[in-house]
């Protein structure tokens, strides 16, 4: 009789024992899935806010209505998603209030500019004063959240990120809170109604996937899909919801052999392309160069179906490397197409991939003939910009549209600046800004 509840106890301590092991590997796996969104919450967040940064200095040097006008609108796109990716971050809110306060403000007030300068009107001296003090707090706030990033990275996980940024947040946010915001204000008076769906996010919201081709595919298809995708092997997969809203898509959490770091993938319902992947596991060293990683990058991108891509950016961080390519079509550059690479320089395994610019706009595309010349266009470039190099490309604008232009590469002040003619009409579409980092060049 001893024996035989002695056997019980046994296989009821093995079965309590399997069943805690598996809860434990959930909670293990829903935190390494938490870790990803946030990280991705953060750098988006950091990103906007460097934009916003770029654009309002932009400002300061544009004097024509047909760039005006996209730069404070871009100012109020970022400042809108800025907001949203704060919101995001497991930090409380009360560190985050005049932070929010300030990128809802900076927003409304580029709206309000955009909007009288459409309607005919001229940014003041009072105008480029005020703008010229939000690009110093927008610097300010860069600053500090590129530093929360570093020390954040340097012992990550979720609880550093709740402990380190509700710290970090609240001394930003008390600077922030300095911000003479009466100027704002005033302008904003004219404007009391405000709604943040405008040009921008209004198109991106409305846009339907231009890239997805096939019928739609069920979950399980979609788990096959990945796993080929991502070719290594995999002990299982689990459902979870993407935090992503232009496509719709699968959530697909593939767990690799002995615990590793899980590999998250968005599968696209329709058609079952994969959209977004993001393998979690830490790079330690560097043992290969940015150069040995972009043929990585090209040789991924080649064995999943994507051709003729050239390598427009590219940024070093946390032992890994982020490629853009764009795909080119009869020597033109397709910008809305980008499809983003990231390779592990310890090895040289792709760790990340985003196509999401891509299946929201590729399209069989019929490239004209353009009616201004090279020459014809570069007459209608600032004098001021030394001009190095030019090429055709096809470029976004608002509500999904595309324009055949003209990019001239040049320098202005010791500074890099791309910009773009319309091909057709000779308009000045977009002005970028090459930011260099110790990471690499930022175009902004």
């Amino acid at each position: 009789m001893k024996r035989i509840s002695t056997a019980v106890m046994l296989l009821l301590l093995l079965v309590v024992g399997a069943w805690g092991y598996n809860q434990y590997m959930q909670k293990v796996s829903y935190h390494r899935y938490l870790q990803a969104q946030y990280d991705r919450s953060f750098y988006q967040l950091v990103n906007s806010i460097e934009n916003i940064e770029t654009s309002t200095g932009k400002l300061m040097v544009s004097s024509q209505e047909n760039t005006t006008i996209p730069i404070l609108s871009d100012v109020w796109r970022q400042a809108f998603e800025a907001q949203e990716n704060l919101s995001q971050l497991p930090i409380g809110q009360p560190e985050l209030d005049n932070t929010s306060k300030f990128l809802s403000q900076i927003g409304d007030y580029s709206y309000s500019l955009s909007k009288n300068v459409a309607d005919g009107g001229k940014l003041t001296d009072k105008d480029y004063k005020t703008i010229s003090e939000l690009h110093n707090y927008a610097v300010y706030l860069g600053k500090n959240l590129q530093d929360l990033r570093s020390k954040i990275q340097g012992g990550y996980d979720l609880g550093n990120l709740r402990k380190k940024g509700t710290q970090k947040m609240s001394q930003i946010d008390s600077k922030i809170l300095n911000v003479n915001m009466s100027a704002v204000n005033q302008q904003m008076s004219n404007y009391p109604t405000l709604i943040y769906d405008g040009p921008f996010s209004e198109s991106q919201a409305k846009l339907t996937p231009k890239g997805l081709t096939g019928g739609n595919v069920s979950y399980d298809n979609a788990v096959s899909i990945a796993r080929r995708f991502i070719g290594k092997p995999m002990d299982g997969a689990t459902k979870y919801s993407p935090n992503n809203g232009k496509i719709n898509a699968y959530g697909i959490e593939l767990k690799p052999p002995q615990n590793g770091p899980s590999i998250y993938v968005n599968v696209s319902k329709k058609g079952g392309h994969v959209i977004w992947f993001m393998d979690q596991r830490m790079v330690s060293k560097v043992n290969i160069s940015e150069t040995q990683a972009l043929n990585y990058a090209v040789k991924f991108l080649s064995s999943h179906g994507f051709s003729n891509m050239e390598n427009t950016y590219s940024i070093k961080a946390n032992g890994t490397v982020q490629f853009n390519f764009a795909p080119v079509q009869n020597n033109v550059r397709i910008y809305p197409d980008i499809v983003k690479v990231k390779v592990a320089l310890d090895n040289g395994d792709i760790v990340g991939f985003d196509a999401t610019s891509y299946y929201m706009s590729h399209v069989n595309r019929t490239i004209g003939k353009p009616k201004l010349t090279e020459v014809e266009a570069q007459r209608k470039v600032s004098k001021n910009l030394k001009v190095d190099s030019s090429r055709l490309c096809i470029i976004p604008l608002d509500g999904g549209k595309e324009v055949l232009a003209y990019e001239f590469k040049g320098t202005y002040g010791g500074d890099t600046f791309y910009v773009y003619i319309n091909a057709e009409n000779g308009t000045e579409e977009k002005i970028l800004k090459i930011i260099k980092t110790s990471q690499g060049n930022l175009t902004m």
